[in-house]
């Protein structure tokens, strides 16, 4: 139960999340305001502000690793928030303080099972990065090789447990009791946290998913993965090659001016693309901080097309692990290294992905080829196939709303529209007006959004919609080459030979039943037996009513000359009439139920 005594301060301090910072007309809106004690009203005056957004981010850090990791949730959510809170929610990846240098150690230590000293040649004890749950530290490997070695918090499972829980009872309150929660889907919220950190709390998780990358990107020259070293990572630590990078917001103007950038741009956003529309399994959180400008005079890791360019081994070393068949995998899928690369970008982090079953996928390359060309009621129809209706849903608004805003966002960019924040725009009307999206769809929104920044740092002039409508295409040809291959046509042969043969039969036992009036026809539909149930329990009502007038007008006209007939007449009508209300009062109760 939410009340429960050791709920109430967590309860407390989640309400003033959303009654503080310029929330409190939010909350008031979605019936949050009610289900705990009034706060100081001195924090409730004024509405949402990018300075009561930081306010709101600085809180969730100081309520611990659960509320940091629920901010990062939310930030894919703009259907919950107001938009300057999304944005200042995406920045808490960078933003929590760093763990003691002995735990750190005493972990390496414990996990490695040997001495930090015996480990490496050398580990900075400085940490190069924080996060909610980790911490990165800077190392070089015995064989020289330079690394990072990310570090899981002390103890962090078991403070996380406690807020899970609590979480999950809150989200079930809120969909109980409150119109927020009829609208959205709360406790799927908590359940994609869960599924979130449980894949972040195992590094082995982190690591497949890189490796897993590595291998499905190796087509793309100019995109770099670091590769996990398998032996120094477990549950709690995870350690890959280190990037000699810059970040984007760093690159100078005399680097632009001697590079060309659009390239790159390109191919980062295809590997997107084929990431979401191809694998299904796509990299979710593509923040600038975990994209690096990688130059050629710098010495980096080798991408697969370059690990096998330069592997001079007659016979391959046999791959045992399921990371290094990865890492063979992806040398023999590279493609060529080509001789005008002089920068490349490098992904990090991969612990948020996102995976699209095939009917999902198939909806998003039409729902993308639709922003692309400017097809919003396409788009709209695509939603609605992709959503789930709630009650008072209208579709014609919708698909006038959605038409309009995608006509809007198109003239004012000149046909360069974003499709991220376009996307952000369609899933919050989808939310006013009663459309439930899947939680894939916010976090594929939210992995646009970010690609759409990174790109644009990279080349102000790059727009992504042009190579969207293109690799749509591309997508659509090969789909109807797959189509059409030899065994499709085939297996189509086939199933029509055995109609053909077939039809004659069928046909004959349809005309001669025909001549023989054996004819029937079945129709099946599922609602008709509620309704035919309905109609009777009307007409058993109106039945009865009809009865129990019969016998007030009876007992009426016997009161005058057979005073005690009457009267028992009319008892006998007050007590049906009594059980007939109550029937019904108590029937209607228990549907409503």
């Amino acid at each position: 139960m939410l009340l429960q005594p050791k709920y109430l301060p967590k309860l407390a301090a989640t309400v003033g999340l959303f009654t503080r910072y310029g929330l409190a007309d939010f909350a008031k809106q979605q019936g949050l305001k009610g289900i705990a004690p009034d706060l100081d009203s001195s924090e409730n005056d004024g509405g949402p502000s990018p300075e009561r957004a930081t306010a709101f981010r600085k809180r969730l850090v100081e309520l611990g690793p659960a509320y940091v990791k629920l901010g990062q949730v939310l930030s894919t959510r703009p259907d919950l928030l107001p938009a300057a809170y999304v944005e200042e929610l995406s920045k808490l990846q960078d933003d929590v303080g760093p763990i003691p240098l002995e735990d750190v150690r005493a972990t390496i230590e414990e996990e490695l099972g040997a001495r930090i000293s015996k480990l490496f040649e050398s580990f900075e004890d400085e940490p190069i990065g924080t996060a909610s749950l980790g911490q990165v530290h800077a190392a070089t490997l015995r064989d020289g090789r330079a690394v990072v070695v990310k570090v899981q918090r002390p103890n962090i499972r078991e403070q996380l447990a406690d807020d899970i829980e609590y979480f999950r009872e809150f989200a079930s309150f809120l969909s109980s009791h409150t119109e927020a929660g009829a609208r959205i889907d709360m406790v799927g919220i908590i359940h994609q946290l869960e599924r979130a950190l449980a894949d972040e709390l195992d590094y082995r998780v982190e690591a497949r998913n890189a490796a897993s990358f590595r291998r499905s990107l190796a087509e793309f020259p100019r995109i770099l993965i670091p590769r996990v070293i398998e032996g120094y990572t477990t549950h709690k630590i995870l350690t890959t090659e280190r990037i000699s990078g810059v970040k984007i917001s760093d690159i100078s103007p005399l680097t632009r001016i001697e590079h060309d950038f659009h390239p790159v741009a390109d191919d980062l956003t295809r590997a997107y693309l084929k990431q979401i529309t191809i694998d299904g399994h796509f990299h979710a959180d593509p923040h600038p901080g975990n994209v690096f400008v990688v130059l050629a005079d710098a010495a980096n890791p080798l991408t697969p097309s370059e690990a096998r360019a330069m592997d001079r081994r007659g016979v391959p070393r046999e791959a045992v692990t399921p990371l290094a068949r990865m890492e063979a995998k992806a040398q023999e899928n590279a493609a060529p290294v080509p001789g005008d690369i002089d920068v490349r970008l490098a992904l990090i982090d991969f612990g948020m992905t996102a995976r699209l079953s095939t009917a999902l996928r198939d909806q998003v390359i039409r729902l993308l080829l639709d922003l692309a060309d400017n097809r919003g009621d396409d788009a709209a129809s695509t939603l609605v196939e992709i959503g789930d209706e709630l009650p008072g849903f209208d579709r014609a608004n919708y698909i006038r709303d959605i038409a309009a805003l995608m006509a809007r966002n198109y003239d004012l960019a000149v046909g360069e529209m974003q499709a991220g924040p376009v996307l952000f725009e369609l899933i919050n009307i989808s939310f006013q007006r009663g459309l439930r999206l899947p939680a894939e769809l916010t976090l594929l929104a939210k992995a646009l959004f970010n690609l759409d920044s990174v790109t644009r740092s990279l080349e102000p002039t790059y727009s992504p919609i042009a190579t969207i409508r293109e690799y749509g295409n591309q997508i659509a040809a090969d789909k109807a080459r797959r189509e059409l291959n030899p065994r499709k046509l085939l297996q189509l042969v086939m199933q029509g030979g055995d109609l053909l043969s077939a039809l004659p039969h069928r046909l004959d036992l349809v005309t001669q039943r025909l001549a023989s009036g054996e004819f029937e026809t079945r129709i099946d539909v599922p609602q008709l037996t509620v309704l035919l149930n309905g109609l009777q329990k009307v007409a058993n009502r109106i039945f009865s009513g009809l009865v129990l007038a019969a016998i007030i007008i009876a007992s009426a006209m016997l009161i005058t000359t057979r005073k005690s007939l009457g009267t028992w007449g009319f008892i006998v009508a007050g007590a049906v009439s009594a059980w007939m209300v109550l029937a019904i009062w108590w029937s209607d109760r228990k549907k409503r139920r």
